[in-house]
């Protein structure tokens, strides 16, 4: 029987190198094995990930022993997409940049999330019937992934987390247990690429201390433009701006969510002794402490994003 039929369905599972998306390969590999033995993973990637996105990647493949197909945008090809090899180094969002004549993506206008996401997969999934498996857990049902909403009637949103009353709490001890928390998160609230428009200030501002290459890159799509026009990431602020505050920005950060947290016995500094290390250029050791994830936790989840991405 073909696959891809009502009959026989293509089962696929989407990872964006986050916690729900992976623990729902390592939850249906645990607990559906009869699914998890047909199971299509895919990551949509967009060329402008994080070192440790990639790095989770492999640790989650190498763990459930079965490959995470990667599908990358092509807008050059007439497929719009193409399935490439873990060491593939092309950046479509270059030439998406040059068809939107430099305009960047922003909240109200996601091209991003549209050309390099959701594009390459509908294109990917064609006319195949197929179930999919989206990590949206009992406590967001306020929460919707792409699939869920999506117009296409070739595709079964499955959500297994609302089926079976998986929590919050749940993923991090499926995580816990087998492959950790993505490095990421150290500092990081949400996965995607590096530029992301969503990510907080004190988030570029630790992305400029960490990785300063990415940090530029993030700077010359902002002002290499032929007709001279400057668009900007962060709203109203150049990343000048950032690079210039970083260590201020951070240190706000820290004494604003210090004071907010109620118990402060889960950190592994003081506050005084997190501002000393960013002051001493030790902003690595606070990092790897995860006090900054726990300062960033104060606020609970970050529920801004992509569908896409977050799911």
């Amino acid at each position: 029987m073909r696959l891809g039929t009502k009959e026989n369905p293509r089962h696929i599972c989407g990872i964006s190198g986050g916690k729900d998306s992976s623990a729902m390969a390592i939850y249906i590999k645990k607990n559906y094995p009869e699914i998890f033995e047909k199971l299509e993973l895919f990551f949509t990637d967009t060329g402008s990930e994080l070192p440790e996105i990639y790095d989770y990647l492999e640790k989650l493949e190498k763990y459930l022993d079965k490959k995470i197909l990667r599908i990358k945008a092509d807008p050059n090809h007439v497929n719009k997409f193409k399935v490439v090899a873990g060491g593939d180094e092309s950046n479509p969002f270059e030439d998406l940049l040059k068809q939107f004549k430099g305009y960047l993506p922003a909240p109200n206008a996601r091209w991003c999330t549209r050309t390099m996401k959701i594009v390459p997969l509908e294109q990917w999934i064609g006319d195949d019937y197929c179930i999919s498996y989206i990590g949206i857990r009992a406590d967001e049902m306020f929460r919707e992934g792409y699939i869920s909403r999506s117009k296409n009637k070739n595709i079964q949103p499955i959500l297994l987390y609302q089926q079976d009353g998986l929590v919050l709490k749940d993923i991090y001890k499926l995580l816990e247990d087998t492959i950790g928390l993505p490095e990421y998160y150290k500092w990081r609230t949400r996965s995607g690429c590096y530029f992301c428009f969503y990510q907080r200030r004190v988030e570029w501002a630790i992305m400029y201390k960490l990785y300063p290459n990415l940090f530029k890159e993030s700077q010359n799509y902002e002002t290499e433009h032929d007709d001279g026009r400057t668009f900007t990431w962060v709203k109203d602020k150049p990343l000048t701006y950032i690079s210039e505050n970083a260590e201020d920005i951070i240190i706000r950060y820290i004494k604003r969510q210090y004071k907010k947290t109620q118990n402060k016995e889960q950190f592994t500094y003081s506050e005084q002794e997190m501002i000393e290390l960013v002051k001493n250029k030790r902003l690595r050791e606070l990092i790897d402490s995860w006090d900054m994830k726990k300062l960033h936790d104060v606020d609970g989840e970050n529920k801004d994003g992509c569908n896409v991405c977050a799911v």
